[in-house]
């Protein structure tokens, strides 16, 4: 499957992220639960389409307030088009997932790595989001962060 993803990087970070993110979506697509559990299950799409923000922390803060109610900043916050949308829409054979919104402030001071591991870290967490897969029990935040650990040694 294609990847399309469109970056914006307000932050100005300069990663050239664009093959890693696709090579993420098609390992995430080797594993057999990601596959068969994710929202495009069904769907005959050619391409998978999402966009990458890099933003900092007054911007994601004020996002996580407004739609989260959330009033301090995040590493990570993902807007699910098809996934949360009952109405799946797919056009042209593409599918568009939806938006991830990233904080480099908060993946520098998180970052174990570097700043471009901590944020292929994001990118993943936030692309099984987009897939549908969220963490509200221990049991389901095991699975992502095993999902996304997995997926991250391997690039």
């Amino acid at each position: 499957m294609k990847t399309k993803v469109q970056i914006e990087d307000t932050y100005k970070t300069g990663l050239n992220l664009k093959r890693k993110i696709s090579k993420i979506v098609n390992l995430l697509f080797e594993n057999e639960e990601i596959k068969n559990n994710s929202a495009i299950k069904g769907f005959e799409a050619e391409t998978l389409s999402f966009d990458v923000v890099f933003t900092d922390d007054d911007n994601i803060h004020q996002i996580n307030k407004q739609y989260r109610k959330k009033d301090s900043p995040t590493d990570v916050i993902t807007f699910a088009l098809f996934a949360d949308d009952d109405n799946k829409f797919m056009f042209d054979k593409t599918i568009e997932l939806g938006e991830i919104i990233i904080s480099v402030d908060t993946a520098k001071r998180q970052a174990k790595i570097s700043l471009e591991n901590e944020i292929l870290i994001l990118i993943c967490h936030g692309i099984l989001h987009l897939l549908g897969f969220d963490h509200l029990t221990d049991e389901d935040y095991n699975f992502v962060v095993g999902i996304q650990d997995s997926v991250i040694s391997k690039l």
